[in-house]
């Protein structure tokens, strides 16, 4: 179930992977810290071709309840995620499907992720697709 999260804990993670995560990320994050939403990769819209993705949540340790739904934090899945051996340098995972893929955030320099959502798909892991400009496009961030 989401829940609002505070700032200081994305600050948190900003700090534990040395990168600063995009502006529309983080406000999404703040109203809803994870989600599900789903992704369509065809013009069709047969339900066959739809595939359901949850974000991971960031760290929160503002009570046993939040701690506790958040025990597949960012921070905790990225440690494991990125020690596999074709996972693309310089890229933080924020979202899995139940087939062991990854939607991505990739750095534009030593210290921004950029807006820009990116597939990993791990039966082709050498490449990366782009998917989406934001995360806006999945999920609409309310004002």
């Amino acid at each position: 179930m989401p829940f609002p999260l505070e700032l200081k804990y994305i600050e948190i993670a900003e700090d534990q992977f040395g990168l600063k995560f995009p502006e529309k990320y983080k406000s999404k994050m703040q109203q809803e810290n994870s989600g599900e939403f789903r992704v369509t990769f065809s013009e069709t819209t047969n339900d066959d071709e739809i595939e359901p993705w949850w974000l991971f949540p960031f760290q929160n340790s503002s009570e046993i309840k939040r701690i506790k739904r958040t025990m597949n934090h960012l921070v905790h899945e990225n440690q494991s995620i990125q020690d596999m051996s074709d996972f693309p340098a310089n890229s933080v995972a924020i979202a899995f499907n139940d087939c062991g893929d990854y939607l991505l955030l990739c750095s534009v320099d030593e210290i921004h992720l950029e807006e820009k959502i990116y597939l990993w798909r791990h039966e082709y892991s050498e490449s990366v697709y782009l998917l989406a400009n934001s995360i806006n496009v999945f999920i609409p961030i309310e004002s």
